[in-house]
């Protein structure tokens, strides 16, 4: 009869898992006012800093309004003076004066929009970023809203993994205590992971959840979204006491669906039916949280064939 012996753990398990680099975001960006496009520096693959200029529309006709409404804010500015001075004289009417501040003010809004307008007409980085796609060329007519480019974040990266069912059922008491990283290709170098969320819903098709880490790669070290890696994460409890298991396979399901396993008592070279209450499962073993000590030996195969008292001889391999 096969035994196994009751096995203590430090309650860590070890998984490796197929990653892919993303993108912590990816954004489109476009112009808020409509022109003709002057200058384009959108290389697709192309690493930017933030505040590079990336594009520029034709910014003639907004100068020019600008001129024009701080022209007309000045003659506004200028007559608003006029008039307040001959309202403190009693020679002009309240309702001039006050035509003369609501003009005024209309003419400010007015330089204050094309202003507004005229910084509109470059488009810059807004964070360190990868251009991920040109979506225009020079000389094109812009509409307002038309997206320009295509642009991923890479102050951080993302590696994503996807985790079966199973093996997100067996850790759902258990934290992740390490997980790093390494590229294809690139195996002397190692990230260190940090874990950002999960799915709660599987995949329709492939039934499994997605999880998220970043990292911070060095300054100098390039990584491009969608290249492959490896992703090792270490899950454990967040204590430091130590559990006791046995193989799954030593586990007899009851008809009131509890757990037992057949003990060896090797002094009368039987066995005893044993009820335990089990934990998590880590690979091919079960946490036993009561009903075994450590030491003891229990069926680990053929227990469907094993009835109270049963005398069995251990197998020893030679």
């Amino acid at each position: 009869m096969q035994l196994s012996a009751v096995q203590q753990t430090d309650s860590t398990q070890a998984y490796r898992f197929p990653a892919t680099v993303t993108a912590v975001k990816t954004v489109e960006l476009n112009f808020e006012v409509s022109g003709r496009l002057k200058y384009v520096d959108l290389k697709q693959g192309q690493r930017v800093q933030k505040g590079t200029l990336l594009a520029a529309i034709d910014a003639a006709p907004f100068e020019r309004s600008v001129r024009e409404n701080r022209a007309r804010h000045k003659q506004a500015r200028l007559e608003l003076e006029r008039i307040q001075s001959l309202y403190k004289k009693g020679l002009a009417a309240k309702r001039e004066l006050d035509n003369a501040e609501t003009q005024f003010e209309i003419t400010k809004v007015d330089l204050e929009n094309s202003i507004q307008d005229l910084s509109y007409t470059e488009l810059r980085a807004p964070f360190d970023a990868l251009v991920s796609e040109r979506l225009v060329e020079a000389d094109s007519y812009i509409v307002t809203g038309t997206a320009i480019t295509r642009l991923q974040d890479v102050s951080k990266v993302h590696f994503e993994i996807n985790v079966s069912e199973r093996v997100l059922a067996a850790n759902i008491d258990n934290k992740i205590l390490s997980a790093k990283a390494t590229v294809a290709g690139r195996s002397d170098n190692e990230f260190e992971l940090e874990y950002v969320e999960h799915t709660t819903a599987a995949d329709p098709v492939t039934q499994t959840y997605k999880v998220v880490f970043a990292s911070e790669p060095p300054a100098d070290t390039h990584l491009t979204p969608g290249i492959r890696a490896s992703a090792n994460v270490v899950v454990g409890h967040a204590n430091d006491s130590s559990e006791l298991y046995v193989p799954l396979n030593a586990l007899q399901v009851n008809p009131d669906n509890s757990y037992s396993v057949w003990r060896y008592n090797a002094k009368q070279k039987v066995v005893e039916q044993v009820a335990v209450e089990i934990g998590t499962t880590h690979g091919h073993m079960v946490v036993i949280k009561h009903g075994l000590a450590l030491g003891d030996q229990v069926v680990s195969a053929g227990v469907s064939q094993m009835r109270e008292g049963l005398a069995v001889k251990p197998y020893v391999a030679e």
